[in-house]
């Protein structure tokens, strides 16, 4: 697909409920939601050619009325964040909408990057039609990072096709490198981002198919899809591309975020 030729929707996926940090989207950022945060972003790419929120939630439906910021209101049923882009995404088609492809902006990244966006948006419309997906990547240099649970790394195979996905350091070092031999063109590792695009038909697919083993035991919704034999391109970024790579799960990292937002005046 050239660039002119294509339509991709962009979603960002939001509810309130999150045992981890309870109205979370709705939290401020230096005089801005989360959610807000997360909108501007994505509406600053290049390659999204319409962008909506995605909730349950009355109140996360009031902020975006009052910022506007386009809505669709989704089932409270939906267990994934991909469930739920795919559900507005019908709900747009049923309104005369159509799209090629479909972008699921995590609302949990103020900072995400609209470069970095454009960029996976791009490598998926030029892909080979074996990869159904794709999604981002960016080096891992840090020991502590690659050992860290919470660190989704990506195991890759010819061609950026994505093997595996997980949260234990993949692929694993017999020997592991001395330090001074780790770089970012030869790297511990891939740190996944949150960051999914999806051809429209395979979009459809995975909210059909049932969840796989893996995703059960890893806690990670694109396993579903590598199980189930969906191709998933991982396109590889500069570290410096998605820093700072700043995901909000915790109060910390909304202070984190905070801190950030102050000292660089966002």
């Amino acid at each position: 697909m050239s660039p002119a030729s294509y339509t991709c929707l962009g979603v960002i996926p939001v509810r309130l409920e999150s045992t981890r940090f309870p109205n979370k989207p709705l939290k401020v950022i230096h005089g801005r939601t989360l959610v807000e945060r997360v909108w501007l972003q994505a509406s600053r790419s290049r390659r999204l050619t319409s962008l909506v929120v995605a909730t349950n939630n009355s109140e996360i439906a009031d902020e975006c009325a009052s910022k506007g910021m386009r809505c669709v209101m989704t089932s409270a049923s939906h267990e994934t964040g991909t469930d739920r882009v795919a559900e507005a995404c019908a709900i747009l088609e049923s309104q005369g909408g159509s799209f090629d492809l479909v972008a699921n902006v995590q609302g949990d990244m103020p900072f995400v990057s609209p470069e970095v966006i454009d960029s996976v948006v791009h490598s998926l419309a030029t892909a080979d039609a074996e990869f159904g997906m794709a999604t981002i990547g960016t080096p891992i240099t840090s020991r502590e990072e690659f050992e860290r649970a919470a660190a989704v790394k990506i195991a890759l195979g010819e061609g950026g096709r994505a093997l595996y996905f997980s949260r234990a350091p993949i692929p694993h070092w017999r020997n592991f490198p001395g330090e001074g031999s780790v770089t970012a063109e030869s790297p511990l590792g891939y740190k996944h981002m949150g960051l999914y695009i999806f051809r429209r038909a395979t979009l459809t697919r995975i909210a059909t198919l049932p969840k796989a083993f893996t995703e059960q035991r890893e806690a990670l919704e694109q396993l579903r899809a590598l199980a189930h034999g969906i191709g998933i391109k991982a396109h590889i970024v500069p570290r410096a591309a998605v820093e700072p790579c700043i995901e909000v799960d915790t109060p910390q990292d909304l202070q984190d975020a905070d801190r950030y937002a102050r000292e660089n005046s966002l």
